[in-house]
């Protein structure tokens, strides 16, 4: 090999030591001391609590990249831009809420930030935690988050409830219903039926079905807008209102002498409460 071409190759391996040594020189000395997440159930918010060690003299500027945060009810992980900084970590914003497209100040020792955490469904997910400088990234880690199934409500209970208007045409009915809960546990997965039976022909004339979730010690309402009944049941006397009782969308149109029995049904799991009505009741028919 010739003398200068050695001279070449000398020269070019000098260069990229020197751009080494230029590009990590100051790079940041930082690693993950510790992460901790307190317990938290199904759909509850919480925060991962991460503990960065600057082992430099001097405060710098990291990024944080943080995967598995937040799994929604079809199982989807999605990206979590939520980083909450506390006071000691010398951050430049001065909030106590940032961003993750923002780089983090750390100042020699440990620093403390949180990033917002919430899953949909029970199950364990592995929280990926990456601190990343200069396209670098200086350490990596992950937290094993597990999210217990929920309680299984043990004591819920229906009621249904109605008002009588008496128009000149008709009597109106409106209907409503609440899940009662009262113990321990919740389930965001109540499956709800409506059946409405013409007592006269004892056959069914309307039926609908929604979901509704019942917290711990909770009583919640049946109903698709709020301050509106569940449902209305019209008796005409003659011919009908023509009103729409929008916007609710469990309505019966019944004639003259007709008699209807409310039925609603509420199962979760393996376990069904029942309440009913009928309307007109014994005593409005008298």
């Amino acid at each position: 090999m010739r003398k200068s071409t050695l001279i070449y190759v000398s020269l070019a391996l000098l260069v990229l030591s020197l751009g080494g040594l230029w590009y990590y020189g100051d790079s940041a000395d930082v690693h993950i001391a510790a992460m901790n997440a307190p317990s938290i159930g199904v759909r509850e918010p919480g925060q991962l609590d991460i503990v960065l060690h600057n082992n430099g003299s001097k405060p710098v500027d990291v990024w944080l990249e943080v995967e598995n945060t937040f799994v929604d009810s079809d199982g989807m992980s999605h990206h979590n831009s939520g980083l909450l900084i506390p006071g000691n970590s010398g951050d430049l914003w001065s909030a106590e809420f940032v961003s993750l497209e923002k780089p983090i100040l750390l100042q020699p020792g440990n620093n403390s930030a949180s990033v917002w955490i919430g899953y949909a469904l029970p199950g364990k997910y592995p929280v990926k935690v990456k601190v990343v400088d200069n396209c670098r990234t200086l350490d990596e880690g992950t937290y094993l988050v597990e999210i217990p199934p929920p309680e299984v409500p043990e004591n819920l209970s229906l009621k249904l409830e109605y008002e009588m208007e008496s128009r000149n045409a008709s009597y109106v009915y409106r209907i409503y219903g609440y899940l009662i809960n009262k113990g321990s546990g919740s389930e965001y997965n109540v499956s709800t039926n409506l059946t409405v039976i013409d007592e006269r022909t004892g056959k069914t004339v309307f039926t609908s079905t929604e979901i509704y979730g019942v917290g711990e010690y909770d009583k919640t309402p049946l109903w698709t807008w709020p301050d509106y009944p569940y449902a209305v049941v019209e008796i005409a006397h003659g011919e009908p209102s023509g009103d729409s009782y929008m916007p609710v969308k469990n309505v019966v149109i019944g004639e003259r002498g007709g008699r209807f029995r409310i039925n609603v049904t509420s199962t979760w799991l393996d376990r069904a409460v029942s309440a009913e009505l009928l309307l007109p009741s014994e005593e409005e028919r008298r």
